[in-house]
């Protein structure tokens, strides 16, 4: 029944030609919303989203299909997704920017005496190559780990279902000691290539250790932050944790229950609950939009259209293949030969890449959903604005990051170069701000303010036929707000910064 109701709403959503999408209609990049509308319909995905920078200019930038089918609620610009491995290069930006500060060192060893690890926990392993594993080598998954010897081939179940799953007693040992103590490395650090989330997961903790903070609360507070990036966040495993504004994510259709990563009898959908995204966190926890994965590409790309947070001989660092591998450098897949450095994410409900081209682009692609056999889909998603660039003319001059965020389920906004449809004055404010709507208003609509955390902080209308609302005297701590304006059909959402 699901996957007919599915389906129905696919045709429906297919068949609405250029009502399909949601966000700013761009006439001459249209192939880009027919490109995604074929993938979505090609491999039964109920929603995704795209989102492409040009010299720095967000120029295009649309959710399409749904993010709830049950509530048939469509993918919006600024709804958030599981980033799966895309989480990974938020965690290779954040030590890269502690090594700039001279606060890491990328060949300092991670376990032992010396160790940035150096607890009494970690003194006896099992097998002492461990001593040996740095920094790098978990950058460059070659810290001794294969994911393909010790567990499922699409994530590390072994170690991260088994050692830190939830259902685990407190008493019992953290991951990382369970692992050390029990298991013995798959090979020497260093000297091979092999995928390992657990890595990735071990290095959360360092920037733990050398930050004192928790992993999200610094990520968040000194890189996200400093980008404009207010409503990304390490994500939940259970659907009534889900956070505001996230997607819902879907299983293929023939997919069977599987155990409750939790201490119970529970056969659960794997996007919920069988598998330990909090666990994750470092390695593939995040949850974001594509718009904002675009910021931060924005931030390490080299390009000199908008300042970089590293310095240039920093992101080469981070972007130089490796002694182990000539396609993976610290954190991020490379090609070399075109100067071009991305990556791809994949977690039951989530297939995700983002992408720095030489050609002076970045793009992200997000999905709710993962096949039974994703290769096909990851290869589709990975050619897919490859294929279309080909057929485009000029790129437009506008730059979406400066505008409202538009999700309009039952029409198409049009972008120009004229005035937006919502402006908010002063931007950043004390507090006292105008906040205008230059389309027309044939109906109430709702202006709600969230903080950080999604709490609804403040609430007022437009009547109709109003233009303006003056807010006066917000009593706000300093920080990012998201302020909505909505009806029945219609959302428009602004970032804003009160000081």
């Amino acid at each position: 029944m699901k996957k007919a109701l599915f389906l129905l709403l696919l045709f429906c959503y297919s068949s609405s030609s250029s009502n399909a999408q949601t966000g700013y209609d761009v006439p001459n990049l249209v192939n880009f919303d027919d490109a995604m509308i074929n993938l979505l319909s090609d491999y039964d995905v109920p929603g995704g989203q795209l989102a492409i920078t040009y010299h720095g200019r967000l120029v295009y930038s649309r959710g399409f299909g749904y993010a709830d089918i049950e509530a048939n609620t469509m993918v919006c610009p600024d709804n958030i997704f599981r980033l799966a491995s895309v989480s990974k290069q938020i965690t290779s930006i954040t030590l890269m920017h502690l090594y700039e500060q001279g606060r890491v060192g990328l060949n300092d060893t991670v376990f032992g005496a010396n160790g940035l690890l150096n607890s009494i926990a970690f003194q006896s392993a099992i097998d002492p190559r461990v001593y040996d594993i740095t920094v790098r080598n978990l950058l460059q998954h070659a810290g001794g780990w294969d994911r393909d010897v010790s567990g499922d081939p699409m994530f590390d179940s072994y170690y991260i279902a088994q050692a830190m799953s939830v259902a685990a007693p407190a008493n019992e040992m953290t991951t990382m000691e369970y692992v050390l103590n029990n298991q013995m490395l798959d090979f020497t650090p260093g000297t091979q290539f092999h995928y390992s989330n657990f890595g990735f997961v071990i290095l959360g903790r360092v920037i733990e250790e050398i930050t004192g903070q928790e992993y999200e609360t610094y990520v968040r507070d000194s890189i996200l932050a400093p980008l404009n990036i207010v409503d990304m966040y390490c994500g939940k495993n259970l659907l009534v944790n889900k956070l505001p504004n996230e997607v819902n994510y879907y299983d293929y259709s023939s997919a069977s229950y599987v155990s409750s990563v939790y201490d119970n009898p529970l056969m659960v959908p794997e996007p919920y609950g069988g598998f330990n995204i909090e666990g994750l966190d470092a390695a593939g926890g995040w949850v974001g939009s594509a718009e904002d994965l675009c910021k931060i590409l924005c931030a390490v790309d080299r390009f000199t259209s908008r300042p970089d947070m590293l310095l240039p001989a920093t992101i080469d660092t981070m972007i130089s293949p490796s002694f182990v591998s000539d396609y993976y450098a610290l954190g991020w897949a490379v090609s070399p030969f075109h100067s071009n450095y991305y990556h791809m994410g994949s977690l039951p409900g989530t297939t995700t890449e983002i992408v720095r081209a030489n050609n002076q682009l970045n793009w992200a692609i997000l999905l709710n959903t993962r096949p039974l056999y994703p290769d096909n889909l990851i290869n589709d998603v990975d050619a897919l604005v490859w294929n279309v660039l080909p057929t485009l003319g000029l790129f437009p001059f506008w730059d979406l990051f400066d505008s409202a965020s538009y999700c309009m389920p039952t029409m198409v906004a049009s972008m120009s170069e004229s005035r937006p449809v919502l402006e908010v004055f002063p931007n950043p404010s004390n507090g006292n701000m105008t906040v205008r709507y230059n389309g027309k208003l044939l109906a109430k609509r709702n202006l709600q303010i969230y903080n950080a955390i999604g709490e609804l902080v403040y609430s007022d209308k437009f009547i109709t036929g109003q233009s303006e609302l003056k807010i006066e005297q917000l009593n706000f701590q300093s920080g990012y707000y998201m302020l909505k304006v909505q009806d029945d059909s219609n959302l428009i959402v602004q970032k804003i910064i009160i000081q």
